[in-house]
């Protein structure tokens, strides 16, 4: 991502809040805060003689280095211009991975972390920020930090389960690749483009509904299917407009492999793996018949503890280079990953209602995008609140497919 758009793998979490804070503040007890997690500070390196890539920690961790910035804003549309620019800004060096936001004006608060993605997962994020609410609570108590898992194994242990794994994401892959892949086209012939967004929020009412609609249409619960389907059914007419209908839908959603107990201590690094579902165009307008292959799938792949084994088999990076371990994706896929990528987060990590004094009306997430597809679609709740959260490479839609897409997902949902 870093080649193609200047820029690495990174997200952006926002907390939409109803009054500022207190600048002074809020940079004093952040700075103290950041103190306490030298980890937030470390690199990749590899190290002779195994060669394995660990996350050192550097001795001199500077919670200054973490940038803090300060911005007028003074509508939603010049909120969401400051939080494009900054999720498209690359971290000024290797060793820093977050940076702070403060934007406020007279109508509108917000406060947003942009983050690495090898240093947090979207509900590592959120809880990270939730730590930081309750040490502010606590009275700034430096033990709030205890029983935080800093730093985890390099895993050079259990090969032959691991080349097992492998095998099995093998032969996944290879039957994904039986079909044509429907991808947009993406040029990469202009450098350090960057991602854009559009966020649509649900209110608590539209939200009961869609969710009863889920429930009726998918099945009790079945919240992820219902979304899912009703992505598949917007995307398919930007495919369908552009006559690109020859081939199978093939898309990675992604999946947290921890137990909600047990974020708090597995806060830091990524935990999510992935499902992969192939879907023909032929059957996107059967709403049915879409949620029951989307459900298929969802349990074939549950049943064959296949996100497990792609977790598994990614710590063979750690042997081999990691252009090694792409050519498992890229040769039998000719090099189109996906046609778009799927994320629902369904429980969100942050538990308090507050950020310091003020009160969060909102929290909604802006992630990059992998190139190949630069596309893809985010859904998170808060406070029984559902946010969509559309991610494109700048250049892939054209802003009437932005508007087809809208109208597509708020009418669907």
């Amino acid at each position: 991502m870093r080649r193609t758009t200047g820029a690495g793998n990174a997200s952006q979490v926002v907390f939409v809040l109803d009054a500022p804070l207190d600048e002074a503040a809020f940079k004093g007890s952040l700075r103290r805060f950041l103190a306490l997690f030298p980890v937030i500070s470390g690199s990749v390196v590899r190290q002779y003689p195994s060669l394995a890539p660990y996350w050192k920690v550097e001795a001199d961790h500077d919670p200054l280095d973490v940038p803090i910035t300060v911005t007028k804003v003074d509508d939603e549309e010049s909120l969401m211009s400051a939080l494009g620019r900054f999720i498209n800004t690359p971290f000024a060096a290797k060793n820093i991975h977050l940076a702070f936001h403060l934007l406020g004006g007279k109508d509108i608060q917000a406060v947003a972390m942009t983050f690495d993605h090898r240093l947090f997962d979207a509900r590592g994020a959120e809880s990270f920020v939730n730590l930081f609410q309750e040490y502010l609570v606590s009275g700034e108590d430096g033990s709030i930090a205890d029983g935080v898992r800093l730093s985890q194994g390099i895993d050079l242990n259990q090969w032959t389960d691991k080349f097992k794994a492998g095998q099995s994401v093998s032969r996944k892959i290879k039957a994904l690749s039986k079909e044509s892949i429907l991808s947009l086209p993406v040029s990469l012939a202009k450098e350090e483009r960057g991602f854009r967004h559009l966020v649509l929020a649900f209110d608590s009412a539209e939200t009961a509904a869609i969710y009863d609609r889920a429930y009726s249409v998918a099945g009790y619960l079945m919240i992820m299917p219902y979304l899912f389907a009703n992505v598949f059914r917007a995307l398919h007419k930007v495919f369908q407009a552009r006559g690109i209908t020859a081939g199978a839908y093939t898309v990675p959603a992604s999946t947290d492999l921890r137990q909600v107990k047990d974020i708090r201590q597995a806060l830091f690094f990524n935990h999510n793996s992935m499902f992969f579902f192939q879907i023909k165009p032929e059957i996107v307008d059967n709403m049915e018949e879409l949620t029951g292959q989307i459900k298929n799938q969802l349990y074939e792949q549950v049943q064959s503890r296949f996100p497990q084994n792609l977790m598994k088999a990614s710590s063979l990076t750690r042997i081999a280079p990691l252009w090694l371990m792409n050519r498992i994706f890229h040769l039998p896929l000719q090099g189109k990953i996906a046609s778009f990528c799927f994320s629902h987060v369904s429980k969100c990590s942050y538990s308090s209602h507050m950020l310091m004094d003020s009160r969060i009306t909102n929290v909604f997430h802006m992630p990059r995008m992998p190139v190949p597809p630069g596309i893809g679609i985010f859904f998170n709740t808060f406070d029984n609140r559902l946010n969509a959260t559309i991610s494109w490479l700048d250049g892939t839609f054209t802003p009437e497919e932005v508007r087809l897409l809208e109208t597509e997902l708020r009418g669907n949902l």
